[in-house]
């Protein structure tokens, strides 16, 4: 049940579990649907006859409502129009009779239907791919659909008008015939045009509008459907989110500020730089002042360490400058806000001193030497009165610690059921790859620990006992992938980025990689073989033959019962006779 919407605009679209659409910050305001069939109406609030999917591209949702003979299917997404958007419909009789649909318009005000356009106000808001069948009006849902299933075709005209009161809900009508579609077009804000069907691109070019925001990201390509559902599902919820007010409806109460780094970290480990930084920018605006507070705010601490993310993930020759000003100044709160040193060793600091660390990081980067020499001096100054041995970030496990983010996400959903694996994550997703949440059709938060979740189970950083950055291929391997080819591509790494595909030679894994970075590092993967590792940037190698999961056959003879383990690779095939 995803979010909607298109890059650029604030106007979300909320898609139920039953194929209705409501708007965020206008929740009165909701479109349903029905189908009449040969036995009677069928209201998408029944939800048993409805089940969702995604179309080919694993991106746009449809929705399917059985009827007797077959279904009908409604496909929905939002495209841009002169610099507004718009919500398209589209349903589509798979039936081998004719059906006839109604739209329920739930609170849009007066309606005033000309030919094919209905206007609200005086103001276009719809435009329809063909001419009602008949409209009624009624307050209310219930009475709504009591009218339209003691309703009769009126043959409305092309040429007729009709003007519903203010306050009144309206269901338009309209025949269906078998292997046509209805296709209708909803204003999702003010619009100075309105577009012709035919000036709105299809859904098929929609999904491969997003799939091209995708590919300017970390991409993983395997044979698990839903895992590349939910995946597309997430990154495009929070690319959405990058452009929404921090005081929107999308960052609810519940989505508080400390919980929008989440989505920061997720679009950067997703090499979705660009959204990241405008979100984090946001994240900074938004923090309270710490005047007249004797400690530095906790979100300007997330805030430096999360720059000091960007910078190793995201950042190649980009310029930082303009943070300058707000970095010296936490810098100078930072420091006078410690405690002395008589009391140092009371508090736990660690957020402040992976925040000092942090600003030392980003000093260097845009060309502070001195200061950052300064402030190293403290730093080590301070590290040395606290008795503090290591310091690391605070978002360093949620990055590269599966089980650290997959228990996060555990913990978000309220599931009693620990998610040990992806399968596990994804049994927590519905059908179009998306997690709900209390009265959200799709959970922000959700998503972005997701993602974490899931990068972490195809690739994390370590740092081996000699200092040297290693990089870990497919950390979560199991005995279940065996024989499934995976491929990474264009994965954030500091400097850089790094893919790696995994072919497969019976039980011997290929792995072919390649690393673009400046720096050096080591290439291992030890859920597979623990004996290899690479310094090469680009290579392949052959890794330990895996033993595949014991397989247990059952044969009943002479009132025996015997079990073998089969052998993919053995000369009979994996057969006996």
């Amino acid at each position: 049940m995803p979010e909607l919407g298109i890059l650029g605009n604030q106007a979300i679209v909320s898609l139920s579990s039953s194929g209705n659409l409501t708007w965020l910050g206008l929740r009165s305001r909701e479109l349903r649907w029905g189908v009449g069939a040969d036995d009677q109406w069928h209201f998408s609030e029944q939800r048993t006859s409805i089940r969702q999917s995604t179309d080919s591209n694993d991106i746009t949702p449809i929705t399917r409502m059985k009827v007797p003979g077959g279904d009908i299917t409604q496909h929905v997404d939002v495209v841009p129009w002169n610099g507004r958007s718009i919500t398209k419909l589209e349903f589509n009789n798979e039936t081998p009779v004719p059906v006839a649909i109604s739209i329920l318009l739930i609170d849009f005000g007066s309606m005033e239907v000309v030919e094919t356009m209905v206007k609200s106000e005086g103001e276009p808001v719809i435009r329809l791919s063909k001419p009602i069948g008949s409209l009624v009006a009624a307050s209310g849902y219930e009475n709504l659909t009591n009218e339209i299933q003691n309703s009769q075709f009126s043959g409305y005209g092309d040429d007729e008008e009709t003007l519903i009161k203010s306050g009144v809900d309206t269901a338009l009508i309209f025949p269906l015939p078998h292997a046509t579609k209805l296709e209708i077009l909803i204003s999702n804000e003010d619009l100075s045009s309105f577009p012709t069907l035919n000036e709105i691109p299809s859904f098929n070019e929609i999904s491969n509008g997003w799939k091209k925001h995708f590919d300017n990201g970390m991409e993983i390509q395997t044979d698990n459907e839903k895992l590349m559902t939910t995946v597309n599902a997430a990154k495009k919820h929070l690319l959405l989110g990058s452009d929404q007010n921090m005081s929107s409806e999308f960052w609810d109460s519940e989505s508080t500020k400390s919980s929008i780094h989440l989505a920061v970290l997720a679009l950067m480990s997703w090499g979705h730089a660009n959204s990241a930084k405008k979100l984090l920018y946001k994240y900074m605006e938004n923090v309270p002042d710490s005047l007249f507070m004797n400690k530095v705010n906790r979100h300007v601490l997330y805030a430096l360490c999360l720059w000091e993310e960007y910078i190793e993930l995201c950042s190649e020759e980009e310029s930082l400058e303009e943070i300058t000003p707000w970095l010296e100044e936490s810098i100078s709160m930072l420091l006078s806000s410690l405690p002395n040193r008589r009391r140092l060793k009371n508090r736990d600091i660690s957020l402040e001193l992976a925040s000092l660390k942090a600003a030392v990081s980003l000093l260097i980067f845009i060309g502070n030497d001195s200061l950052a020499s300064d402030i190293q001096g403290e730093f080590n100054e301070i590290l040395k009165r606290s008795g503090t041995n290591r310091v690391s970030s605070p978002f360093s496990e949620l990055m590269n610690s599966f089980s650290a983010a997959s228990e996060a996400l555990r913990a978000h959903l309220n599931s009693n059921n620990e998610l040990k694996t992806f399968d596990h994550i994804l049994s927590k997703a519905d059908t179009t790859g998306s997690f709900p949440k209390d009265s959200r059709s799709q959970d922000p938060i959700a998503s972005a620990l997701f993602l974490l979740a899931i990068r972490a189970c195809f690739l994390i950083k370590n740092v081996s006992p000699d200092g040297q950055r290693v990089i870990d291929i497919a950390p979560l391997f199991s005995p279940d992938w065996i024989g499934k080819s995976i491929e990474v591509k264009n994965a954030p790494i500091q400097g850089g980025n790094v893919g790696y595909a995994i072919r497969w030679h019976g039980t011997s894994p290929a792995l072919l990689w390649e690393a673009k970075t400046v720096d050096s590092l080591t290439i291992s993967a030890d859920s597979i073989d623990k004996d290899w590792e690479s310094a090469d940037l680009i290579g392949e190698a052959l890794l330990a033959k895996q033993t595949p999961p014991e397989t247990a056959v059952t044969i009943q003879r002479e009132q025996a019962t015997f079990s073998k383990s089969i052998d993919p690779e053995s000369p009979d095939g994996g057969t006996f006779q």
